[in-house]
C-alpha cells in the first residue's frame, strides 16, 4: 500500500482556470495558484486537486482533449513571474491600455481562451526574442540548453510538431506532405536545422512553466500540501502524441463511452482510440513516459476512465460499421485492466487514484481493491439496495466525494431529485425517515459536509460549490456548451474567503478533527 493511504488526508477541486488574482489575464495561472495555496493551508487542507493542465488546441477549452500529453498549456504561465523579464514587457503589462484590455476579459461571461492566448504569446515570443538577444552567452541560457538536453525524449517532437501546426495553418496533420506527416528522420533533422530558432520558442515557454512549478512545489512542500494531478485517458486526434506516435493509436476508431442512463445516445469523444495491441507489447511506453513527465508536478495521479483500460468502447469512423469494446470476454478484460494498472503502478513513486465512475462492471472494482489503489465513492451514487451507503462505510481505499467536474453541484442535484430520493438520502444523513424533506440545500448543507468529511475514506475531495451551497457547474459531458470549463471564482482568496466566511470556518474545524484522527487498520 502506497505511504500516503497510512493517513486521511482532505482535499479541494481547484481548476487552475477558474481560481483568480488581481494579476491574472483572465484565467488562472501559476501565481494565481500560488496565492490559493494560502486558503488551501488556511482552510487546512492537505491535497489541491487540480483538472489536466496540458495544452490544448486553439479555440479548444475541454482540458480532456489536448494537443499533448507532455506539454503544459501556456495559458497557465504567469507572465509577471518569467525569469529575466524584458522590462519593456513589465511596462506594457502596468499600462492603462493593457489592463483595460484585462478588465474587459474579466467581466465576459465565459473564459475566453482564445484571446488570453493570443495575448500571452505575443508577451511570450517577445520575451524570447529578448532572452536569445541578451542572455546568449549567459548560464541562464546553458541552464536552458541543459533543460532541452533533459526533456529531449518528448520536448523534441513536441516542438517540431507546434512550429509545423503553425507553419500548416493548422490544417490536420494527416494532410501534411507525406515525408513530414509519416516522419522521415531526414526531413525532419532538416526542418529542426531551417526552423531551429522557431522550434526553440516552444521549448523555451515549457523551460519557463517548469521553472514557475518548480517554485509551486517548493511551496507546497512547505506547507505540507500536496498535489492531486489528472492525465486523461487519450489526446486529440491533432495532437504531437498521435504524430510522433502513429503506430499507439487507432485512427480508423474513435473512443467513447456506450449509451447508458446519463446519455442515451452515447458518447463521442473525438479522440482516436488506443492501438492496444501495440501498447502491451511496448508495456505501456506511452503511459509511462506520460507518468514519468509529471513526476516533478504532482504527488498523487488521478487516472481518467479507468474501466477505458480494461475494455474501450470504440467507434468506427466507417458508418457501415457498428460501435463495441474492443473486447468482448470479460476475463480477457479484467486481465488488460490488471496488467495496465500493475504497470503504472510499479512504475511511479506517485499515489495512484482511479476514476471508476459510470457502469462499471464488477471486476475493475476486484482489481483496484486487489492493487491497493482508491477508486471514486461519490456521496449521492453509493447504493446498496437503493439505500444509501452511510460514508463512515466507504472501504477505506477510496476517494470520497459529494460531487466531481462532471456533475451537478448538490444543491442542483437536491432541487431536481424527487420527494422519495430526499427521504432516501435524509434517512442515511439522519438515521431516520424523515416526511418532509427541506425543499433548500442549505438546510442539509452542513450535515452532507459533516457526513463526507468523517467518511472512512482515506482521500476526501470537496467542491468549493458545496462547501457554499453554489450551482455553477464545470463540465456538462456530451456538450461542447461554451459554459464548460468556465467557470471562475470572480475574486481573489482573501474576498472570497470573507464573503464565505461561516461555510469555511465550519469546514476548516470538522477537517481539523478529520486530520487529527487516527485511521482505523485496513482489513
Amino acid at each position: 500500500m502506497h505511504e500516503l493511504l497510512n493517513k486521511k488526508h482532505t482535499g479541494i477541486l481547484l481548476p487552475l482556470f477558474s481560481v483568480s488574482s488581481r494579476s491574472d489575464f483572465g484565467c488562472g495561472d501559476t501565481a494565481t495558484l500560488m496565492e490559493w495555496i494560502d486558503f488551501v493551508k488556511e482552510m487546512n487542507f492537505d491535497i489541491i486537486q487540480l483538472l489536466p493542465i496540458n495544452e490544448m488546441p486553439p479555440e479548444t477549452n475541454c482540458p480532456y482533449t489536448s494537443l499533448t500529453a507532455f506539454a503544459m498549456d501556456p495559458i497557465y504561465i504567469s507572465i509577471k513571474d518569467i525569469e529575466n523579464l524584458d522590462p519593456e514587457i513589465t511596462k506594457k503589462i502596468k499600462s492603462k491600455d493593457f489592463n483595460q484590455e484585462i478588465k474587459n476579459i474579466k467581466k465576459k461571461e465565459y473564459i475566453p481562451y482564445g484571446e488570453i492566448k493570443r495575448i500571452k504569446f505575443e508577451l511570450l515570443w517577445r520575451q524570447y526574442n529578448y532572452f536569445h538577444k541578451n542572455f546568449i552567452n549567459s548560464n541562464e541560457y546553458k541552464n536552458f540548453e541543459d533543460y532541452k538536453h533533459r526533456n529531449k525524449w518528448w520536448l523534441r517532437d513536441y516542438a517540431i510538431f507546434r512550429r509545423l501546426k503553425d507553419n500548416y495553418n493548422w490544417r490536420s496533420w494527416l494532410d501534411w506532405e507525406e515525408a513530414i506527416k509519416n516522419r522521415n528522420l531526414n526531413k525532419l533533422d532538416a526542418i529542426e536545422k531551417d526552423e531551429l530558432f522557431y522550434i526553440d520558442f516552444f521549448k523555451y515557454i515549457q523551460w519557463e512553466m517548469d521553472k514557475q512549478f518548480n517554485k509551486i512545489r517548493e511551496k507546497l512542500k512547505e506547507k505540507n500540501i500536496k498535489l492531486l494531478g489528472d492525465i486523461p485517458f487519450m489526446v486529440n486526434q491533432e495532437s504531437s502524441d498521435v504524430w510522433s506516435r502513429q503506430e499507439d493509436f487507432r485512427l480508423d476508431l474513435e473512443a467513447g463511452a456506450p449509451p447508458d442512463a446519463f446519455t442515451k445516445e452515447g458518447q463521442k469523444w473525438g479522440i482516436p482510440a488506443p492501438n492496444w495491441r501495440t501498447q502491451i507489447s511496448n508495456n505501456f511506453e506511452w503511459w509511462r513516459l506520460k507518468i514519468k513527465k509529471f513526476e516533478d508536478v504532482y504527488d498523487m495521479v488521478r487516472i481518467d476512465h479507468m474501466v477505458g483500460f480494461f475494455r474501450t468502447w470504440v467507434i468506427p469512423k466507417d458508418k457501415n460499421l457498428k460501435a463495441d469494446f474492443d473486447i468482448l470476454d470479460p476475463i480477457q478484460q479484467e486481465e488488460r485492466g490488471r496488467i495496465f494498472l500493475k504497470t503504472i503502478i510499479n512504475s511511479t513513486k506517485m499515489l495512484v487514484v482511479a476514476e471508476d465512475l459510470g457502469v462499471i462492471p464488477d471486476y475493475v472494482r476486484k482489481v483496484l481493491k486487489e492493487l491497493n489503489v482508491s477508486g471514486y465513492k461519490v456521496m449521492r451514487w453509493e447504493k446498496e439496495k437503493d439505500e444509501y451507503i452511510d460514508p463512515k462505510n466507504y472501504y477505506p481505499i477510496s476517494l470520497a466525494t459529494t460531487s466531481t467536474h462532471d456533475t451537478e453541484p448538490m444543491k442542483t442535484w437536491w432541487r431536481i431529485i424527487d420527494k422519495k430520493e430526499k427521504r432516501l438520502f435524509l434517512k442515511m444523513l439522519y438515521l431516520k425517515d424523515i416526511k418532509k424533506p427541506p425543499k433548500n440545500y442549505e438546510e442539509i448543507k452542513e450535515i452532507v459536509n459533516y457526513k463526507i468529511l468523517n467518511s472512512a475514506s482515506r482521500l476526501v475531495i470537496l467542491s468549493i460549490q458545496d462547501i457554499i451551497a453554489g450551482e455553477d457547474r464545470i463540465n456538462l459531458p456530451g456538450t461542447s456548451e461554451r459554459r464548460n470549463w468556465s467557470w471562475r471564482i470572480k475574486s481573489n482568496w482573501q474576498k472570497f474567503y470573507e464573503k464565505h466566511k461561516n461555510d469555511f470556518d465550519n469546514i476548516k474545524k470538522e477537517i481539523k478533527k478529520r486530520n487529527e484522527e487516527k485511521p482505523d487498520d485496513i482489513v
